[in-house]
């Protein structure tokens, strides 16, 4: 470790030396660390260093000559004095040494945090909460004078006041720490970059220099809707959200007071909604209510504020003055800055909230509030201009070449006829409907038409453009003969009326003839286009966190999509609980609705799941337990139909539905069924047990045809003959997988005890005689051995289901005689011992 210490004071030193002073500071530094002193450089002088144990008296010269005393480390602990010595280069006089003392320490310097006497604290709120104030103590050892700084989660270090020059062993500071989270939060307070002045770090002891203390949530407190200009000497109401525990301070000005103060806990059980009335005072200005809210730990939220303006009176308005035409109306409508109860006082003694004119006047309104008595006037200029008239006189009919002139008067205003002309007078010849505006300077309007026809004139017919119109409506066709007489009509469809009303796409025509013979015919397209097709689909529900998209349909539509909420896509995504509705509209103006209801629930979508339908055979039974994809935080409850069974999980064993409903604890209810079928087990009876006489077969019949068998001999027909004693079962499986069994027992008396063994064999392959078995009843063990002429054992056995095939080493033998040697023990102990011949056939 080494260190460079500057002291600016030499010089002035050497220049006090003349007089007969010196100075003295000092330094604090740990065992091994290495220090190099200077001061100020004077090409005149060099310099003597040496360095001075106090309590050894120890002295250690220093080479360097120069301002620089070089490295030096402090190997032992102590005290010790570092001096120089200026020495005049041209006098060679010393003048008084420079001292510095520097103190070693035998071990590096500690501050560790000293535990919180309450390991929690409220969180820095706006009004400076004494709660919110922890009080945090750093204690020293090592060399003065020392500073640290500390950071609070991670943040940037910081520096607290006074910490930046230390000269006690003790250190304590209060801080405030925010916590924004709405939850507890715990903090970590670190201690960091605790060192001497002269920048020895202090020892680190991570456990001892780290504070954790749980900073408590803040209230949030919210004021709700509220006006914020009123009149003086009103009454408001005011509301503010805040917690359920419901410690709270209001505060107001001198002049306001506080009425009918009551608190309503919320749905949510965590909060409860503040109402409170303020009686204001008479005197206009700018004003605040504060409102400041403790938790359940006495911690103060931040203060809120409501800012208020108080005016003298509301104010009416009848906006700006008004003009218009003869023949128009216009309401007038007062305009009142501040929500009441008021009445109304108009200049013409009526007392409604508005009043409708019809003639230039000055017109005046007072509006009284009824709960404060207080008045405000309001008064507007009206002013009615007046109307061009025009008259283009009675319908006219031309005589042959006649040419007319129509005349809309009102000379120097705007004109616009039917035929495009702009003068104030046009020549027609011709029968039509002429018609004329006249607008004068002050914009109004008048207009007239005329009629005129001709002696000449042949009527004619117009069914107009072509029409579309939609599913469901209906079109009235008419020819609309210009001429005024008797006509008769023929319709394409055969009608003979005037007009033809119509409902369906096609051609429509029309011949329409006069008295005199003289037809005029005329046609029409009419498309009848389909509504829209809108579907919603079912009602849906949503839980926490869901959306979902409606879909007003169909792709591809040339048209517009209306929705209740504004919107005017195909698609909307909702997550609030309403009815929606749409209306679509297509190219064509065909409109079609549908609405669907979107309801919410509190948790979470699941679903129950009893998997597939079941079958079982008769006589067992299968237990029933839904699977659901979500865990709660408490346990459901089940209602089973048709047990009403409460628990979780049911065995059954008769066919039938089964269902289950699982409610979760916000009172959500799924469901799901579950068919279950019992299959009819086999029906198996061998009959009862059987006692045969020596020589005697039986056949065993298991029965239910089509089904599978399995013999305790390893047979696996539906039929079984035996020819020994012994137990014989079977297990019949039926096409549903479902299983029967039956036991019966062959024996045969005592006494009737046979062996033998046939005289022949022929291992041909034609399922006859096959094979040479030993034959007999009620045998316990056997032993049978034959040899060919050679007298070589060509085979044996122990068993009685187990024969010669005719065979010796896989290989068939020739047929011949062979000699057998046959030892059976009976059930009863007896022992039979037989030889012979046996003739190998063929």
């Amino acid at each position: 470790m080494i260190r460079t210490l500057l002291h600016k004071t030499l010089l002035s030193a050497l220049l006090i030396l003349l007089g007969g002073l010196a100075a003295v500071s000092q330094q604090y530094v740990v065992k091994g660390t290495t220090l190099n002193f200077k001061v100020d450089e004077n090409a005149a002088y060099k310099y003597h260093w040496s360095v001075t144990n106090t309590s050894t008296g120890a002295v250690a010269y220093l080479a360097s000559k120069t301002f620089e005393s070089g490295d030096y480390q402090f190997v032992n602990a102590g005290t010790y004095e570092v001096k120089v010595y200026p020495e005049d280069l041209g006098t060679h006089c010393f003048g008084e040494g420079l001292t510095m003392l520097v103190i070693v320490d035998e071990s590096a310097p500690t501050a560790v945090f000293e535990d919180l006497e309450v390991p929690y604290v409220c969180a820095q709120n706006n009004g400076g909460d004494a709660n919110g104030m922890v009080n945090v103590r750093v204690n020293y050892t090592g060399p003065k004078p020392w500073t640290f700084k500390y950071s609070v989660d991670r943040a940037p270090a910081e520096m607290p006041t006074g910490a930046n020059e230390i000269y006690t062993n003790q250190f304590e500071f209060e801080l405030e720490i925010p916590n924004t989270s709405g939850k507890t939060h715990r903090a970590e307070i670190l201690l960091v970059e605790a060192k001497t002045l002269s920048g020895v770090p202090v020892e680190e002891d991570l456990a001892n220099q780290t504070l954790e203390v749980d900073v408590m949530a803040l209230p949030n407190t919210v004021f709700g809707d509220y006006n914020p200009v009123i009149q003086a000497g009103t009454i408001q109401a005011y509301t503010a959200t805040i917690e359920k525990n419901e410690n709270y301070e209001i505060f107001v000005p001198a002049d306001a007071t506080v009425l009918n103060e009551s608190t309503t806990r919320m749905s949510d059980n965590f909060h409860s909604e503040l109402s409170f009335d303020v009686q204001w005072g008479n005197t206009p200005g700018d004003y605040q209510i504060k409102l400041i809210e403790r938790s359940a730990f006495d911690c103060a939220g931040d203060t809120i504020y409501a800012d208020i303006k108080v005016v003298e009176s509301f104010v009416v308005s009848l906006g700006d003055d008004i003009a218009f035409c003869s023949g128009d109306t216009r309401v007038l409508t007062p305009v009142i800055d501040f929500d009441g109860d008021y009445s109304y006082l108009w200049s013409d003694g009526s007392l409604g909230s508005t009043l409708t004119v019809s003639e230039t006047g000055i017109y005046s309104v007072t509006a009284t509030d009824k709960n404060t008595g207080k008045q405000s006037s309001a008064v507007v200029n009206v002013t009615v201009w007046s109307a061009p008239v025009v008259d283009l006189g009675d319908d006219y009919q031309l005589a042959e070449g006649e040419i007319l002139t129509l005349d809309a008067q009102n000379a120097g205003n705007d004109y616009e006829w039917s035929t495009g002309e702009t003068t104030q007078t046009i020549q027609v010849s011709t029968s039509n409907t002429y018609s004329v505006t006249v607008t004068n300077l002050n914009g109004c309007s008048a207009s007239d038409e005329i009629v005129i026809s001709s002696v000449s004139d042949v009527f004619a017919i117009n069914l107009g453009d072509d029409k579309d119109i939609c599913e469901g409506d209906e079109i009235v066709l008419n020819p609309n003969p210009t001429i005024t007489q008797d006509y008769t009509y023929l319709w394409s469809n055969g009608a003979n009326t005037s007009t033809l009303t119509v409902t369906e796409s096609g051609n429509y025509s029309v011949i329409v003839m006069d008295a005199t013979g003289v037809e005029k015919t005329d046609e029409i397209l009419v498309n009848v286009h389909p509504l829209p097709i809108v579907d919603l689909g079912e009602d849906i529900v949503l839980y926490d966190g869901e959306t979902a998209t409606l879909d007003a349909g169909p792709e591809g539509l040339t048209g517009s999509y209306e929705w209740n909420t504004g919107d005017a896509t195909q698609t909307i995504t909702v997550s609030d609980e309403n009815v929606y509705s749409v209306l679509v509209t297509s190219e064509f103006g065909c409109t079609n609705s549908d609405e669907v209801s979107v309801i919410r629930k509190d948790g979470h979508k699941f679903s129950v799941d009893l998997g597939g339908d079941i079958q079982i055979c008769e006589g067992d039974r299968v237990y029933l337990e839904p699977t659901i994809d979500r865990t709660f935080s408490a346990e459901p409850t089940y209602s089973w139909i048709p047990s009403e069974s409460t628990d979780k999980g049911i065995f059954v064993d008769q066919t039938g539905k089964y269902c289950v409903e699982v409610t979760d604890p916000f009172g959500n209810t799924e469901g799901d069924c579950i068919e279950l079928i019992v299959n009819a087990s086999p029906i198996v009876d061998l009959g009862d047990d059987l006692v045969l006489t020596a020589g005697e077969t039986a056949e065993l019949d298991a029965a239910n045809d089509g089904s599978f068998y399995r013999w305790s001999n390893d047979e696996i027909s539906q039929k079984i003959v035996v020819d020994q004693a012994g137990e014989y079962w079977v297990e019949v499986t039926n096409q549903k997988s479902c299983m029967g069994r039956d036991t019966v027992n062959v024996s045969y008396p005592e006494g009737d005890q046979f062996v033998g063994l046939p005289t022949g064999f022929s291992p041909n392959g034609d399922g006859k005689n096959d094979v040479l078995y030993v034959r007999g009843n009620n045998i316990a063990s056997m032993s049978l051995i034959i040899y060919n002429r050679l007298t070589i054992k060509i085979f044996q056995s122990n068993r009685q289901d187990v024969g010669w095939d005719g065979t010796y080493r896989g290989k068939k033998q020739d047929m011949d005689v062979y000699v057998y040697f046959l030892e059976v023990t009976l059930l009863d102990g007896r022992t039979i011992q037989k030889k012979g011949n046996v003739t190998l056939l063929n």
